[in-house]
């Protein structure tokens, strides 16, 4: 994990990095050489080599011209084009590659925007104001145009221009990166509304800062290496029931595709077993399409149908480690029935017919195991008062969107968007349990007080389905052991990254819920598997 920082912090790290004997001048030999290296890498998908660098007077501007310098000498077309910098100033730049930029005016500029297959932003970095000039906003916007016209590439360094590092407000005109090349620490304020919006994906570059450690109350950046060493080992010797089983409530006639990607997602995630308890209608069309999986088949009916679903569930969960309610529920009611039963909540009313127990007929024991709980689970939970004072021993995992967390605060969604980080810790604090918010970076608020962040957040999300696939991946994971607050956290950085894999083959409007399951092999592989080719190792067996 890396903490967020203030601009100040990041300050004060090079500082200290100069203090240990790094002069400012190799970190912005460093930076340059990591956004050149970068552009580098994304030119190898495309086939044009001409860069348009836009340099500012500052730092920023510096790591800029390194880069360009570099690009040049790598046999990259450079154009630069300065603003309130005559000229490249003391920067450790090559300079038989910056004597090979062309240095444009303003009237090249049109041209130079047309024709470029990557724009670099350089211009204002964390010192920068979320305020942008309007010659300079002119500008960023004709790189957007060029970015619809075109499919051109636009990276910002560090940060992009006009938005406030610290804060996360942001001009409606900043640069409007596709990728932000960030350098040495992660800046608080690009990881939030409004901001986030004009970083596009995020690549964190170490260039040799020391690194603030991460503290109580510290908002902390998730990261692929924390994912790793949560993920349990797997021995020779184990079986499905022994790497953990799943138990997921859930699925309604409207609504039973959530549950199948729940349960596909849950054993991608590693489950030695996953068991959807579903009405038993719905079983014949998630069994054709889902193999994988074994069912505990929910009555059908009306009257009485949520108590005798509850009874089932609870029969059945001393043989799971985890359980997942809430994919495709519905909020009828025998959802509400089914779930005041399985958790211990409340008293049970019967419909108008009047059949049934009594309305004052004590529920059963309260529910004290290990569970996440999604979409009209939590909308249940939102109608039950104080419900977090009665699941006190309970383990639990919640994982609303902003609508959801806001029923379940009793306030407003727009409370939530004000301020979601502080609302989110809020209701982990007073509820006792981990919230997973999806809402921009995915948060993880823990009851401790401590926030935890997902690395990247992609539009491409923004589809049906992609919150139940994250549900499940949580379940799978805790099923294999890992506590709430490590299955929620490398939950959020898994099914994030595979949404990132994802969107390479399915593209970013294109993609559904079920290219994230698809992709989840191949990250947890990455993660777990050793680095060597299990293929050398069988072509090594056949040939001795």
């Amino acid at each position: 994990m890396e903490k967020l920082c203030r601009v100040e912090e990041v300050r004060r790290a090079e500082a200290e990095a100069v203090a240990q004997g790094l002069s400012l001048t190799e970190l912005m030999r460093r930076a340059g050489q990591a956004v050149a290296e970068t552009i580098e890498q994304l030119a190898s998908r495309k086939q044009g080599r001409r860069a348009l660098f836009l340099v500012g007077p500052g730092n920023n501007g510096g790591d800029g011209l390194v880069a360009a310098s570099l690009l040049a000498l790598a046999g990259w077309d450079c154009a630069v084009w300065s603003w309130n910098r005559r000229e490249p100033g003391a920067i450790p730049a090559e300079p038989t590659g910056l004597a090979r930029c062309r240095w444009i005016e303003s009237e090249e500029l049109d041209r130079e925007l047309s024709l470029a297959d990557v724009i670099v932003d350089a211009i204002f970095g964390i010192g920068g104001r979320p305020e942008v000039p309007e010659p300079v906003a002119t500008i960023f916007e004709a790189a957007h145009r060029a970015r619809r016209v075109r499919n051109t590439v636009l990276v910002a360094v560090d940060v992009p221009s006009g938005i406030d590092s610290d804060t996360g407000a942001a001009d409606a005109r900043a640069f409007r990166a596709d990728l932000t090349v960030m350098l040495g620490l992660p800046k608080i304020g690009a990881y939030q509304f409004p901001a986030l919006r004009h970083t596009g994906l995020i690549r964190l570059v170490d260039i040799g800062l020391p690194k603030p450690p991460v503290g109580p109350g510290s908002v902390a950046l998730l990261t692929l290496q924390d994912a790793r060493g949560w993920l349990p080992e797997r021995t020779a010797a184990t079986h499905k029931w022994a790497v953990g089983a799943v138990l997921i409530v859930g699925g309604a006639p409207n609504y039973y595709g959530a549950p199948r990607l729940a349960a596909s997602a849950a054993l991608r995630a590693g489950a030695g077993l996953v068991t959807l308890s579903v009405p038993r209608s719905l079983v014949p069309s998630i069994a054709a399409a889902l193999a994988d999986v074994t069912f505990l088949p929910a009555p059908d009916g009306d009257v009485g149908v949520g108590q005798r679903w509850a009874n089932l569930v609870r029969d059945a969960l001393p043989r799971y480690r985890a359980l997942l309610v809430g994919p495709g529920l519905g909020q009828d009611q025998t959802a509400d029935e089914l779930l005041r039963y399985l958790f211990g909540l409340g008293r049970v009313r019967r419909g108008s017919l009047g059949f049934g127990v009594p309305a004052d007929d004590e529920v059963p024991q309260r529910f004290a195991g290990y569970a996440v709980i999604d979409a009209d689970g939590l909308n249940w939970l939102a109608k039950m008062g104080s419900w977090w004072e009665e699941l006190r021993e309970a383990q639990l995992v919640l994982t609303p969107h902003p609508g959801e967390l806001a029923r379940l605060c009793g306030c407003d969604v727009t409370t939530i968007l004000e301020d979601p980080w502080t609302q989110a810790l809020e209701a982990a604090v007073t509820f006792g349990q981990h919230v997973v918010l999806k809402y921009g970076h995915t948060a993880v608020a823990c009851p401790d007080g401590s926030l935890l962040l997902a690395p990247q957040v992609h539009p491409a999300l923004a589809t049906a389905g992609t919150g139940d696939v994250l549900a499940g991946v949580i379940a799978g994971l805790a099923a294999q052991g890992l506590g709430p607050r490590e299955a929620a956290a490398a939950g959020v950085v898994i099914a994030g990254e595979a949404a990132l894999h994802a969107v390479v083959s399915a593209g970013t409007l294109s993609l559904t819920a079920s290219d994230v399951v698809a992709a989840l092999p191949k990250v947890i592989r990455a993660l777990y598997d050793p680095q060597w080719s299990p293929e050398r190792v069988v072509s090594a067996i056949e040939e001795n």
